[in-house]
């Protein structure tokens, strides 16, 4: 894994098991991968979190920057699924919509918020609907730092003095929803997208 991006994307991929002998002829590169998958993207190491809507689905988790050498890991787990998917091997983790469209370099969507806060993803859909906006309502986000202490963002320079409107309503709608998804996870991601980036093509995941 610590080969250059071009050794990654020509180089032969082969898995020998210590104290086995023979041939890989993808037995054990499979077995391999399930078996890897199964214990990097586990909650339990805290790398990644479930997401809120069940305990299969999983996301980067934001406690993951309390974790040694967090980028390295995150890189590596990049590598991993970038590696599977060239080779055609099954994985034993399942990500939410959010992390699916950050390994694509998709912007976030208002449907992504779903999977880590199904209420507040509601009420961001009643305000798309609504026809008038909030009183008092400004561009800035309110959200929890890793210690626990409520911290204040402005979503866009001079936010916590630009009310919502209807004019602007679609553009707070955007920087929310990416500040949702993106928040206390960024850098982490950033990491594993990258990782997944240097084994792949870009054709391979453009439309």
């Amino acid at each position: 894994m610590s080969c250059g991006k071009k050794e990654l994307q020509k180089g032969k991929l082969c898995v020998l098991w210590d104290g086995e002998e023979g041939l890989d002829y993808g037995g054990p590169s499979r077995e391999f991968f399930f078996l890897l998958s199964r214990e990097l993207f586990n909650p339990y190491y805290g790398l990644f979190e479930y997401s809120a809507n069940d305990t299969y689905t999983v996301h980067v988790s934001p406690m993951s920057a309390f974790v040694d050498n967090h980028q390295e890991w995150f890189r590596f787990s990049g590598r991993v699924l970038g590696l599977a998917l060239v080779h055609g091997y099954l994985l034993e983790a399942w990500f939410t919509r959010a992390l699916y469209r950050a390994l694509l370099r998709l912007p976030p969507a208002l449907e992504d918020v779903d999977a880590l806060d199904a209420q507040f993803a509601a009420s961001l859909r009643w305000l798309q609907r609504a026809l008038c906006v909030v009183a008092g309502a400004d561009v800035r986000g309110v959200g929890a730092a890793g210690d626990g202490r409520v911290l204040e963002r402005e979503l866009k320079p001079g936010g916590r003095e630009l009310p919502v409107t209807a004019r602007n309503k679609h553009e707070y709608l955007e920087r929310v929803v990416r500040w949702r998804v993106q928040r206390g996870v960024a850098a982490q991601t950033e990491w594993l997208v990258r990782g997944f980036h240097e084994v792949l093509n870009t054709l391979l995941t453009s439309f």
